[in-house]
């Protein structure tokens, strides 16, 4: 069993997507045209953006659940700038705006000593009025047709936000994985008061972890912006449950200290086949939402049954 969970946390991603993709290929002869699959991934980026930030929240111990609420003020703030200062400024600005939340959370959580939880549930009510206050409680469309080329647009035959994609996971994967604020992230999720005993500035830690969550869902919101032409101040309802889904289906321990981000990476892509592929079959949208709750449930409790085992076998003095 213990061989079993440690292949798990490693291929775990790779047997959901291979399972979806053997059914959906059955169930539909749509879903192996490579126009579908280009489509499938593309989808997938929005949840892979904001995973990619929310894989270093659950690795230092914590999780935002005001990704949402970033989304929308940052597609409310660019459709009014956009017309103002022109698309390259306009996003540069939203993107301030975006990460500017998140220091916020990362301030309270670090100085104040809030929970996480209580810290980013508030924070997202908040920006949500504050969102629909600035866009006065309705839409705002874009007429600037050439800002679709982000969200809409394909280069060499590939749309444009799966190369998004790609060059924040080269960015993030720098970061954790090569960078001492990377090891930090981790150590913090470990075990916070060893760290703070050697000398690593934990607050700084944890605002800029924060800062990098509401940078990732600022990124996602100009994409979908882009593609709807809209600004919207209730954008992408429900979407913090899709990544948490991701991150922990791409194998990021909830107990912090670990992160995966070519897990996240591929989970955002399966998660997107579950949405897409259950389209092509004529499955209503609520039978979407409940099989990605049911693949957060199973990806729940298989984590809870690697940590259990893995504890029982260091208590027995096996080597894991």
């Amino acid at each position: 069993m213990i061989r079993f969970l440690k292949l798990y946390e490693k291929f775990g991603i790779f047997i959901f997507i291979f399972a979806g993709a053997v059914f959906l290929a059955f169930a539909t002869p749509n879903f192996l045209k490579m126009g579908t699959i280009l489509n499938i991934i593309a989808q997938g980026s929005y949840a892979a953006l904001v995973g990619y930030g929310m894989t270093l929240a659950v690795t230092s111990g914590g999780f935002d659940l005001s990704v949402e609420s970033v989304m929308a003020l940052a597609s409310v703030f660019l459709a009014i700038l956009i017309p103002v200062i022109g698309i390259p400024l306009a996003i540069l600005a939203s993107l301030i705006v975006a990460t500017s939340v998140g220091v916020l959370n990362g301030l309270i959580i670090s100085k104040l000593k809030v929970n996480p939880l209580i810290t980013t549930l508030g924070m997202s009510t908040i920006i949500k009025g504050v969102a629909l206050l600035v866009a006065g409680g309705k839409m705002i469309v874009i007429l600037q047709k050439q800002f679709m080329v982000i969200g809409t647009g394909r280069t060499l035959g590939i749309p444009n936000p799966i190369y998004v994609m790609v060059a924040l996971f080269i960015v993030f994967y720098f970061i954790v994985y090569r960078t001492s604020f990377g090891r930090h992230v981790a150590a913090v999720g470990s075990n916070e008061s060893a760290v703070k005993i050697s000398g690593v500035n934990v607050d700084a830690v944890k605002i800029g972890v924060y800062a990098l969550v509401a940078l990732t869902a600022g990124l996602a919101s100009v994409v979908r912006t882009s593609q709807a032409l809209i600004g919207m101040p209730s954008m992408a309802p429900g979407f913090v449950l899709v990544v948490l889904t991701v991150t922990i289906l791409g194998g990021t321990s909830l107990t912090g200290g670990r992160a995966n981000l070519w897990g996240t990476l591929l989970a955002g892509v399966f998660v997107s086949m579950i949405y897409y592929g259950l389209n092509l079959i004529n499955l209503q949208i609520f039978y979407q939402m409940l099989s990605v709750g049911l693949v957060l449930m199973l990806a729940l409790f298989i984590e809870g049954l690697r940590l259990r085992y893995l504890k029982a076998a260091k208590a027995k003095g096996i080597k894991v």
